[in-house]
């Protein structure tokens, strides 16, 4: 816990609020931490808690734009299979980008954040950017193309539905 930096007490609580903050033409509601000196009343913001509320706001203005937040970030990042270090190596952003991303430290960018989501809508974009990156797949796969059905089985497909009605020959001509 923090000390009260004007009567120097120990005797400070942690306490949470709500706070409007306007954005874009928009009013975001966070949930903000600060202190509380309870020997003489002062409130006050401890460096930790100041970080904690610039991570929740950078959130909620990601969420505003339609980003994904941090742990949306973490998620997508999991789901692919890939450690932090991988996905800057495959989706870019610097070497540490990924942890910055999932710790709210930074915001990644509209591109940035497309392009995750392409991948993980798209396994073929996402097995391109691996093997441009020069990563093997874990193993794990998000891919749908080995859940096709093989129409070839039921019976129906192997009627005969349609007859030659006339043929035409074609022939080569050459215009030169």
């Amino acid at each position: 816990m923090s000390e009260c930096k004007v009567c120097k007490s120990n005797a400070v609580e942690a306490l949470t609020d709500y706070e409007d903050i306007s954005y874009k033409g928009s009013v975001l509601r966070i949930k903000v931490e600060y202190s509380l000196c309870n020997a003489c009343g002062r409130e006050f913001l401890s460096k930790e808690q100041i970080m904690k509320n610039d991570r929740v706001l950078r959130d909620a203005k990601k969420v505003h734009d339609g980003l994904f937040s941090s742990k949306e970030i973490a998620d997508a990042r999991i789901k692919l299979g890939l450690t932090q270090e991988q996905a800057s190596i495959v989706f870019g952003g610097g070497r540490n980008a990924f942890s910055k991303y999932e710790r709210g430290e930074v915001s990644q960018s509209a591109a940035m954040d497309k392009l995750i989501k392409q991948a993980l809508k798209h396994p073929i974009v996402y097995r391109d950017l691996l093997e441009s990156a020069g990563i093997r797949s874990s193993g794990k796969s998000i891919s749908y193309e080995n859940n096709i059905v093989s129409y070839s089985s039921f019976k129906a497909a192997n009627q005969e539905r349609f007859t030659s009605v006339k043929c035409i020959k074609m022939q080569e001509v050459s215009y030169g």
